[in-house]
């Protein structure tokens, strides 16, 4: 394992601002000393719990001319704690992780492909290579849904979410290594468990889909400016 301290590092600027509403699932309105902002928000989530009018909100500014928003939403100041609001970002997490050897469950792999293509259809976010030569493909899930320290997922229903999962399991069927890790963007959840309530379907086929031989992991994240760091690399996984 590597010594370092942190996963990532924040390029840019952050310019706080209070959240004002939510337009729709890409923007987010923000206000800079009292004038209002549209903010592009990567993260299409429900958010509930995170996104509060009034709530601290960082953001980064963007120089093009061709955007629709000037600003970036970067992590919403819950309490005492930053959550990171960039779904995509959690790809870069689970990436920089494997290559500094800190997830027990991938020690010995290496990225080999970022969104290689399936042998049917589609792509997958990473293939890796495995310390025995096997070739393995992995989902990362963004989550930032944690209601009394466990870790909700989805936060509203997926079917994206659930084809995912079946081309995992394809995948396995045909020989290869297979496994969805969600990587929780912030610190303070104890366990994983997908979120029953919300997409019942896709909690039966993660259920499914781990029987037959799928990996499930999860691992949190903390954001202290500008730093990402690994919380916790082996958060327990609840599928009972």
């Amino acid at each position: 394992m590597m010594d370092t301290d942190h996963l990532l590092v924040h390029d840019g600027d952050l310019i706080p601002g209070q959240i004002a509403d939510r337009p729709n699932r890409f923007v987010v309105t923000v206000r800079f000393n009292g004038s209002p902002k549209r903010v592009f928000l990567a993260d299409p989530g429900a958010l509930e719990g995170v996104l509060v009018r009034g709530r601290e909100i960082l953001c980064s500014p963007v120089d093009d001319p061709d955007r629709a928003t000037d600003y970036d939403a970067i992590a919403v100041r819950v309490d005492d704690l930053y959550v990171s609001v960039r779904a995509v970002l959690a790809n870069e997490l689970f990436e920089a992780a494997v290559t500094q050897q800190l997830l027990p469950g991938f020690d010995g792999y290496s990225v080999l492909e970022r969104e290689p293509g399936l042998p049917d259809h589609g792509r997958t976010d990473f293939q890796l290579g495995s310390p025995t030569g096997d070739t393995a493909y992995v989902e990362v899930k963004s989550c930032t849904h944690v209601d009394d320290g466990i870790a909700k997922f989805p936060d509203r229903q997926t079917e994206r979410g659930r084809r995912h999962l079946r081309s995992l399991e394809s995948l396995l069927a045909d020989g290869h290594e297979a496994a969805v890790v969600f990587v929780v963007q912030r610190p303070d959840a104890e366990r994983l468990r997908p979120y029953s309530s919300v997409d019942p379907a896709f909690a039966d086929l993660l259920t499914r889909v781990h029987s037959s031989g799928v990996a499930v992991y999860a691992f949190s994240t903390a954001f202290d400016p500008p730093l990402y760091r690994i919380q916790d690399p082996a958060l327990p996984v609840d599928l009972s």
